[in-house]
């Protein structure tokens, strides 16, 4: 048999080491529950197929920006052989936007789909939606702003810093 006795100083350093661990063990749990939410969002995106322009236009709209269907425009481009520097400087960005890649699509034909984003809200520019689909699968998508034919990342919020190159 075991007889555990507590002084109130000892009650007190337990108590509060017991709500320091069920805070700590609270947190942890939060964040693992973020990382696994934010790798679940990749993985779904990794493997979003696209049949529709509607569906085009639903998935660029949870990005931020709403578009004209009717101005969507498809066409048959290749992915390089070969990454130089500024291509890997622009499928690591493209990697921004949901975890896609167009490192498995090298030296393959792939479908370019653009549509002209209609709230775009940058004084005296435009642009237009990219979206990269390998037999209706999404493997990239990027922001192309006009005149300049500057690219960004798909998402509104990814602001001027995130230039593709």
């Amino acid at each position: 048999m075991f007889v555990l006795t507590f002084s109130k100083k000892n009650t007190g350093r337990l108590l509060a080491g017991f709500l320091t661990l069920v805070v700590a063990l609270g947190a942890g749990v939060g964040i693992k529950n973020f990382i696994l939410r934010d790798e679940e969002t990749m993985r779904s995106a990794k493997n979003t197929k696209l049949t529709t322009t509607r569906e085009m236009a639903e998935y660029i709209l949870a990005k931020g920006y709403t578009v004209d269907l009717q101005s969507a425009t498809v066409k048959e481009v290749k992915i390089p052989k070969k990454f130089d520097a500024e291509f890997e400087n622009f499928n690591a960005k493209i990697n921004r936007t949901d975890g896609l890649s167009l490192e498995k699509y090298k030296n393959d034909k792939v479908n370019k789909w653009t549509f002209d984003i209609t709230d775009y809200g940058v004084e005296n520019k435009t642009a237009v939606a990219v979206l990269l689909l390998k037999k209706d699968k999404l493997i990239g998508a990027y922001l192309l702003e006009m005149p300049e034919g500057t690219a960004y990342p798909l998402a509104k919020n990814a602001g001027q810093g995130d230039i593709l190159q």
